[in-house]
């Protein structure tokens, strides 16, 4: 202290300046480095789970999607007809039998072009007669619809009569096929199976593949993970039991990845057979890909997202095979992967179904967990991945999303090394700073001066450095605190400034807010043309009755916070909500020219939202939806509690129309010459309401 006390003020203020900021620097640098590091693995780990969810979220909704088709597809009187006129006829051909040359011929099929092509995709040579069907009804089909039909393998379903058979079958085959080849197409589907449920026979297949005729109990496809879900599936006692089967190397497609969904058919309370939808992995390998633009996706140079089944081998792409094939065969030969595992992805081309994933994410996603952990990958490359389960029914695959650490990490490293730099070159300077700032700071009149016009131009943010204790140090103090006093109390009211903008937004749409903002405190305004939307929960009253009425006002509650939902989802402004009534618009704050669109999709929405309900609780509510587009007023009402609402015309015939019993989406002339053939309408229709008829209104199902 004795020796400070010898130095002059500005030797005091260069040592003081040389130990405040290199420690500063040092400090900060450290601190700097680990926020960042900490902050740049978050933000990795983050967008990797992000993916993951995504595509989660995609792919159940796909699954959802052929659940939901092949529920509607077995329930339908086209499939309950096709069903009972290919099982009569299919038994009928019991006393049908082939002639020695047909029987050849059949056998010459299997020889000389099915057993040759599936060679190519097994590591065995297979058998001919562990293929080819014992039973004269199945060898009879075979022949006259595969060996005999001029089509090349997997075109046979383009022979939709066959000029051979005479028999009942025939007839019915030439007056069905059409009708299940259109929805084949439609649907995207692969196949289209019928199978017996008494004796799992399959007495009709589409794509006329070798399991066609064939018994999914005891024939040569018995097996497969199609039949075993399909024994599962012929004790189903309710119409909309469902049973989806895992993607396996399909034999009669000759070993291309499939997988299987299916359902029961029931002619009222008898079971006729089971429904079978085949599906390829290709759909599913174009959403885990980004369609194959792994780079546009953000996954880097090693990003990638895949799936594991239940025998833990991939059931998707890798992308490390797609692009660069023989690099990626090379790789796994350094892993000690099996030789029979290597022919086998040689020879088809894809790891899929084939190759092993021994992770332990992939292990936790099996088991229903999700998470990020840093793992060993099937190259044994060390990786950052995010996993979690996805599962429909009995099906569940893990979904993994992962990057290389060394590219993961590679944004950190970088990060570290301009730390250093920036740091070293900040410490060099300081030095040199502290030499001229000196002499400046011995003048702290003037500093103060500097920061008093900084302050009273905004910057809040100035500090006078404190030097000394004496009468100019005081000051400065004084003058810091009022700084930090003035910058706590800007941040107060900006942030306060944000929160009333918040709930601003939270009650009007934007386009009123902006009003109120320019000094329009009602906010009146005409829309030259939106769409509306007004729905009515009908029967809720008879639900409290039976449930009780806190019971229903949750419900109802539900009902409406899953409609709002969907509103954010379509694009579509609430407006109100006033008991079971519901009021919505689009086109209103953004300008959109398919408003009308939009809002008749809002409208099956939420149909489907308490049809949903319905069936959760055993409820018997119905919704009566009015769509109309036209010019609206909207404006606020209320001065200390307000609410916006909309009024004129084009809103007062959607309430109308709403009020109509029955679930239903009723639109105007409107709305229907602006959606063209998008929906499918009924009608024109006389709605009656409220006493008054409303001629020209259309109808969409719900």
């Amino acid at each position: 202290m004795i020796g400070l006390n010898r130095l002059s003020i500005q030797s005091k203020m260069i040592l003081l300046l040389l130990i405040v900021s290199l420690g500063s620097i040092g400090v900060m640098a450290v601190l700097g480095y680990t926020s960042a590091k900490a902050a740049l693995t978050h933000s990795i780990e983050q967008h990797l789970n992000g993916v993951r969810v995504s595509k989660t979220t995609t792919l159940e909704a796909m699954l959802d999607s052929i659940r939901n088709q092949v529920i509607s597809m077995s329930d339908s009187r086209a499939a309950i007809e096709g069903m009972r006129s290919f099982r009569d006829a299919y038994r009928e051909l019991s006393a049908k039998s082939l002639t020695p040359s047909e029987e050849e011929q059949l056998k010459d099929f299997y020889r000389n072009d099915f057993i040759p092509k599936l060679g190519k995709s097994l590591e065995g040579q297979p058998i001919l007669e562990q293929y080819i069907s014992s039973s004269p009804t199945e060898r009879y089909l075979q022949y006259h619809y595969i060996a005999s039909n001029p089509n090349p393998y997997l075109k046979k379903h383009e022979l939709v009569s066959s000029p051979t058979d005479k028999s009942s079958y025939g007839e019915a085959h030439a007056r069905l096929h059409k009708f299940f080849s259109r929805a084949v197409t439609i649907f995207g589907f692969e196949d289209l199976m019928l199978v017996d449920a008494d004796t799992l026979e399959v007495v009709y297949a589409y794509q006329k593949t070798t399991d066609f005729a064939t018994n999914l109990a005891t024939g040569p496809y018995a097996q497969t993970n199609l039949g075993a879900r399909a024994r599962a599936l012929r004790t189903a006692r309710d119409r909309d039991d469902f049973e989806i089967a895992d993607f396996e190397d399909y034999r009669p497609t000759l070993g291309a990845p499939m997988g299987f969904a299916m359902s029961p058919i029931f002619d009222g309370s008898q079971m006729l057979g089971i429904l079978v939808l085949q599906f390829p992995i290709e759909t599913f390998n174009k959403v885990l890909t980004g369609n194959y633009k792994w780079m546009e996706e953000g996954m880097g140079r090693t990003g990638e997202v895949y799936l594991v089944g239940a025998d833990k081998t991939m059931r998707s792409r890798s992308r490390f095979m797609y692009e660069d094939p023989q690099g990626f065969l090379s790789l796994l030969k350094t892993t000690g992967i099996g030789a029979k595992t290597l022919r086998q992805i040689e020879r088809h081309g894809t790891v899929m179904n084939a190759l092993p994933v021994s992770s332990g994410s992939a292990d936790a996603a099996l088991q229903g967990r999700s998470g990020i952990q840093r793992v060993t990958d099937y190259r044994g490359k060390r990786v950052l991945s995010a996993f979690g389960p996805i599962e429909l029914d009995s099906l569940r695959w893990g979904v993994l999303a992962e990057m290389d650490e060394e590219e993961a990490n590679a944004p950190i490293y970088q990060y570290g090394k301009r730390v250093i730099v920036v740091a070293s070159a900040m410490a060099l300077a300081v030095c040199l700073l502290a030499l001229v700032c000196s002499h400046i700071l011995t003048q702290p009149l003037r500093l103060l001066t500097e920061g008093a016009a900084r302050l009273g131009a905004g910057d809040t943010e100035v500090q006078v450095p404190v030097t000394s204790r004496d009468e100019f140090g005081q000051l400065a103090r004084v003058f810091n605190a009022m700084s930090e006093s003035i910058k706590n109390q800007t941040t107060q009211l900006q942030e306060q400034v944000r929160e009333n903008q918040e709930l601003l937004l939270s009650i009007l749409p934007a386009s009123a807010v902006a009003q109120r903002q320019e000094g329009d405190e009602r906010a009146n305004r005409q829309f030259a043309d939106v769409s509306v939307l007004f729905s009515e929960i009908q029967g809720m009253e008879d639900f409290g009755g039976r449930s009780g009425e806190e019971k229903a006002l949750s419900a109802l509650g539900d009902l409406v916070a899953a409609f709002d939902e969907a509103a954010e989802k379509f694009g579509i402004e609430k407006v109100k909500t006033i008991g079971t009534s519901y009021l919505a618009v689009c086109g209103l704050s953004v300008a959109r020219p398919d408003h009308a669109r939009r809002i008749v999709l809002f409208g099956e929405e939420i149909a489907r939202i308490v049809s949903m309900f319905n069936r959760e609780h055993k409820a018997d509510l119905s919704i009566a939806v009015g769509v109309n587009s036209g010019p609206v007023v909207g404006g606020v009402v209320g001065r200390r509690k307000f609410l916006y609402d909309l009024w004129g015309n084009t809103v007062t015939i959607a309430k109308n129309l709403a009020a109509a019993k029955g679930s239903a989406i009723r639109v105007t002339a409107a709305v229907k010459e602006r959606l063209g053939d998008q929906f499918q309408f009924s009608g024109p229709l006389s709605v009656e309401v409220h006493g008054k008829p409303h001629a020209e209104v259309w109808q969409i199902a719900v």
